[in-house]
């Protein structure tokens, strides 16, 4: 399994965060410093990041959240705003949202650390239909709803 697949599937990143673990030095596969993408982890590879050994998570953790307006989803803001995982910040595992809501959007999320169901989920070439619910707080014209839509 590709190194980045494997820090995702271990809760310590998003794939895109693991490549830039791997990119700042922070990881190491085996004793030796990583310094390159695609490695592959086999099983009974030891695997670092920042010194501390990580490992897949065994159980997987679903939870359903209804995000209100005012926060952002994301893992952390660097404007300081609230995040959809400041209330899960306790949770015993690392969550991630899957998918995302504006900030000035409310609905239902899904926050899980199931790595393969969140790209399964995400990913173009899946084809996932996404259902969104606009209401508005004046008439709408013809051309205004047909570009909204």
């Amino acid at each position: 399994m590709r190194l980045q697949k494997y820090l995702a599937l271990c809760g310590v990143a998003s794939r895109r965060g693991a490549e830039e673990l791997i990119a700042q030095g922070r990881v190491t596969l085996n004793g030796r410093a990583v310094d390159q993408m695609g490695l592959l982890v086999e099983e009974g590879d030891q695997v670092l990041v920042d010194g501390k050994p990580v490992q897949p998570e065994g159980e997987k953790h679903y939870l359903l959240y209804h995000k209100p307006m005012g926060e952002v989803t994301t893992v952390a803001d660097p404007k300081g705003r609230p995040t959809v995982l400041d209330k899960f910040r306790e949770y015993p595992v690392r969550l991630y949202p899957v998918g995302r809501l504006d900030f000035d959007s409310e609905g239902l999320l899904l926050l899980t650390n199931d790595g393969e169901l969140t790209q399964r989920l995400l990913h173009p070439s899946r084809g996932v239909e996404k259902v969104y619910l606009a209401q508005v707080s004046n008439r709408l014209s013809q051309e205004s709803a047909r570009r909204l839509a």
